[in-house]
Parts: C-alpha cells; structure tokens; sequence
C-alpha cells in the first residue's frame, strides 16, 4: 500500500508543484483599487492610513506614470470647484491636495502632490499601466482578477503588451472612469443618460442604451492674454488662485454670436466636433502655457476601447454612430491642427470698454511637441459613462426611483435638516456640490430653438429649470451610493457609483468623486475588520465609517 502512495505521489508531483507555482504567481491583496485618478488615489489612501496592516493595491489602468488621471495628465487643471456659505465642502483628501496645489496649478505638481500623499504608507502598493483583462467571479464574489500591461502605440491606439498579472483581493474598488470593473464583473448599469423621462430623449435612444456626455480633449496654448490683476469684462472672468496661477472662464458670446465661431461648429459639428465657452487655467503660477477645455468631442462610448474590438468586453449595446476612446483622441487631436481650428479658438477674447485691451485667445498659438503634434492629454476628458441601479431592471424615467442618488435629491438637496436628500443623512459619507453642468450629449444640444445657446441644461431639461434650477445646497452621498446591485465585495466611488445620470452631472466633478474615494476605503477597511459584505454593514458600521471619515477631514454636516 505504501508502494502505491508513493508512485501516486510520485506521479502528482508535477501538477502539484505547478499548481504552486501558479498560487505564488498570484499577487495576493486585502483591497485592490482599479483607477488611478483622485477617486482612486482618495481610497487608496483611506484604506492605507485606516488599516496600516493591510495590503493595499492600486492600479493606474491607463498608460501613464503619474497619478491623478484627468485632473493631473490629463490636463483638467482648472478645479471645478463651488463654495457653499463661502465654504469648501469637499474636504477629505481633495481638501489636502488643494491647499497645497490651488485651484489652477501645475498638472506635474498636483500628481507629485498626491504621490508624496500616498508614498507615506508602506502597506500602499502602486502599479502602473495596467488595466482589468479578466475576471473570475463565482456566486457575485469577485476571486481574482488579471490585469494586462496597456500603451498607447505610435498611431495613438492604447494596445495590451505582453506582461499581466494575476491579483487575488477580498474587497475591489472600481474607481475606473468606464465602470470596466463593475461591468465586468456582471452587474446591471444604466449607459449615459438611459435613465432620463423618455421625453427628453433623442428618438434613436428611447432604447436601454443612450449616449453619454460629450467628450473632451484637453490641449496646451500660449500667447493667452490677461488683465495685469483679476477682473470681470463682460461675460469673462480672470482669476488668480492663491498660489498666483491664473485662470478663466468666458467665450458666451462669442459662442453664441460670433460669425466665425457659429460657422465653425456649423460645419463641423456634424462631424463630432465643436467648440464651448472656454475654460482655461496657466500650467502653474508664471506659466504662459495654458490647458484649454473647449473641444467637445461627441458619441465617444466611453466603455469602448480598441484593445477590446472583437472581444467579449466590447460593449455589444454600443450605438451604431458611436467612436471608442482611442478612434476618438487620434482624431481630436488630428483635429487641433486644421486651420479652420485656431482661427475659431481666437475669437474667443473680450475688449475692455475701460481701455480698449483686448484679453483672450486672439494671439493663442497651440504648443507643439518634438514630432510638431499638439501637446495634449494623454487620457481623455470622459465626463459619464455608466450608472450603477439598485436593481437589475433598467428604463428611462427612472432617475428618481432606481439609484441611491436621484435627481430630485442633488436638486432639491436641503440645507440642513429638510430637503429631497434628507434619507440620506442617517448614512452619509460625505457631501456634494456643484452646479448641474451638462456639456452637451449631440451637437444639436448646443441650440434651443435654432440659435445657439449655452448653457445648455436649461433647455435640455425644461422641466429642471421649472423645478428651480441649480441646487442651492450640497447633498448628503449615502454609503449606498458606492453598492452595485449584485457582486458582493465590490465598492464604486468612480464613474460607475450609484447616481442617476442628471445628479451625475453635478457629482462627476473631481472633488465630488475623491470624497466618495474617501469613503470607498474605509469602507472596505471596515469590510475587512468585521468580515461583513458592505451591503450587510449595520448602524454601527456606518457610525464607524462615519467617524474615521471625519478623522480624516470628510465633511459630513452641513
């Protein structure tokens, strides 16, 4: 009998020792976090500090070396900031990095910001240049996932490389700006605004599937001239930050009247391009190159990626008219260089009735890389893509029933005790402002009644203009916000959290999402600590985060 156990065991010894080295070649983690921009790094740092003997890892799914995503490479450096009661209340994290970077700043210095934030946690693991390739989930509990090597090649495609790894976790956070982890994962999400009364959709999207905001590609100018100190003129405003970089926001006029500028998007916005009001900030205090947010870019499905044509990941609802997040940047980018381009971007400036200066971007030049390319992003501007519903069922009209923030909520948020967002408070973990800021879903959205006009959520949405308009208050995020309706140990502080797509257009801002990053990591600590799903936490739990949060900065009254 011992003969034979021993050749049994003789025999298992290859399949043993494989089956080994396969278990080592799995990079085991507590909390695995997909996204690298300021919901990401948010979490990853709440996580680290609130459980210092936990392995952390957080995976910058897009190729670059740097952390911060739109708000630091990929050009977004005019913080979309709204004071309430001359307050900021997007405190936490943001609140750090802020003080120390001003709302106009230095996309490299901001991304140093963050990463000198998160390098004081040895149990904090970076990796770069890498996105989500597969997944194992068995009974909606997320085992493992591989992650892939991403670059972006010398035509502009995002391609898979050779080298992937293998990561095992126990609670994942999807802070991805496609929902790629929620998505695939195999929960239930309501695409761009799918959720809007059918009324007020386009008639090619009364389906499950509708688009998703207008795209941006954030590009570099020089030659911006402004006022030797801060001033309004006419529809402009010129400001300076504390630290003394500058930045603006203006062009209605011009966007709406100006030959140029109407015949511009006239011919082109068919095509999928148009130009908006600008705003713009200095890359940094004495800086004369300026990041520009003016180029919409439309029908970019945002969970369309070339690396996955013809793969079970490529979303098979895509709209027949869409264009995927590479297709799109090559040809934004391409598009900077046609002349008809720069001509239009320069009638965006404003005289001074007081002394005849002219201020703006007649004298703009576009800045020029090595190979004489525009100097752009590198990561798209994605302003939505998916929406995570409390249930599986997903409709139009639904915006105020089926997400754990509705619309009447963000709108109709109280000031303190009363308001539409009051159920909230008992599990708040946070708060949110800004102003409801659609940039546009078609370029026929840029005209009500047949001149253009701007801003355009007014007549996109009459009835949230009869309802009051913008919100007056901030709104209380529940901890719901960040629950899929189906995988259990999963948390979604990126765009994939539970918002239906019009409160989405006030909470899509970055301080609004890294409060909510915030709050995804100690959640997941507590996750570990009590060994509970978060959607079985209790009161108890919730006070616990609650309170952590509140160590950390988060503001949670108003």
């Amino acid at each position: 009998m011992r003969k034979v156990l021993l050749i049994i065991l003789i025999l298992l010894l290859p399949v043993l020792g494989y089956a080994a080295f396969g278990y080592n070649q799995t990079l085991r983690q507590d909390i695995v976090i997909l996204g690298g921009g300021f919901d990401g790094c948010a979490a990853a740092r709440s996580a680290a500090a609130a459980a210092p003997d936990k392995r952390i890892l957080l995976v910058v799914n897009e190729p670059v070396e740097s952390l911060g995503s739109i708000g630091t490479v990929g050009g977004q450096n005019f913080t979309d900031i709204r004071l309430w009661q001359g307050k900021l209340v997007t405190l936490g994290s943001f609140g750090r990095w802020y003080s120390k970077a001003g709302q106009f700043y230095n996309t490299q210095h901001m991304s140093r910001i963050i990463q000198e934030d998160l390098a004081r946690f040895p149990n904090l693991t970076i990796l770069y240049g890498y996105d989500l390739s597969d997944i194992k989930v068995k009974e909606a509990i997320i085992n493992e996932i591989t992650l892939r090597q991403i670059d972006r090649n010398a035509q502009g495609t995002v391609v898979w490389g050779d080298k992937t790894k293998r990561v095992a976790g126990k609670v994942f956070i999807d802070a991805s700006v496609d929902g790629r982890l929620t998505r695939l994962s195999g929960n239930a999400l309501s695409t761009g605004r799918s959720d809007w009364p059918e009324q007020y959709l386009p008639e090619d999207e009364r389906r499950i599937m509708a688009r998703q905001q207008a795209a941006t590609l954030m590009f570099q100018v020089s030659g911006v001239k402004t006022p030797t100190k801060p001033a309004r003129i006419q529809d402009w405003e010129f400001v300076q930050d504390k630290q003394g970089s500058w930045g603006l926001a203006g062009g209605k006029e011009a966007f709406m009247s100006n030959p140029t500028v109407v015949a511009f998007n006239e011919q082109y916005g068919p095509r999928g391009f148009a130009l908006k009001p600008i705003n713009a900030a200095t890359n940094g205090k004495d800086s004369d190159v300026w990041w520009v947010n003016c180029l919409l870019v439309f029908n970019v499905d945002a969970r369309a990626h070339a690396r996955d044509k013809e793969t079970k990941h490529y979303p098979a609802d895509a709209l027949a008219k869409h264009i995927n997040t590479d297709d799109a940047w090559i040809e934004a980018r391409n598009f900077l260089k046609e002349p008809d381009f720069l001509q239009a971007l320069r009638q965006f400036k404003v005289q001074d009735p007081a002394t005849g200066e002219w201020y703006g971007f007649g004298d703009a030049e576009l800045v020029l890389d090595k190979d004489k390319q525009p100097v752009v992003g590198p990561v798209l501007y994605i302003r939505e893509s998916v929406h995570s519903p409390l249930s599986d069922k997903t409709s139009s009209g639904a915006e105020n029933s089926n997400f754990a923030i509705t619309t009447q909520e963000a709108q109709r948020a109280g000031a303190k005790e009363a308001g539409a967002d009051q159920s909230n408070y008992q599990h708040r973990i946070g708060l949110g402002y800004y102003m409801m800021d659609i940039n546009a879903f078609i370029a026929e959205d840029l005209k009500a009644a047949g001149t253009y006009d701007w801003p355009v959520t007014k007549h996109l949405r009459p009835d949230w203009l009869a309802a009051g308009g913008e919100p007056t208050n901030p709104v209380y995020l529940p901890l719901e916000a960040l629950y899929p309706n189906k995988t259990k140990n999963l948390l979604m502080p990126g765009y994939a959290a539970g918002i239906s797509s019009f409160a989405w257009a006030e909470l899509r801002v970055l301080p609004n999402l890294a409060v909510l990053g915030d709050a995804a990591g100690v959640a997941a600590v507590r996750s570990l600590a009590v060994e509970k799903y978060p959607k079985e936490f209790n009161q108890e739990d919730i006070r616990w985060i609650q309170k952590k949060l509140q160590q950390f900065g988060t503001k949670l009254d108003k």
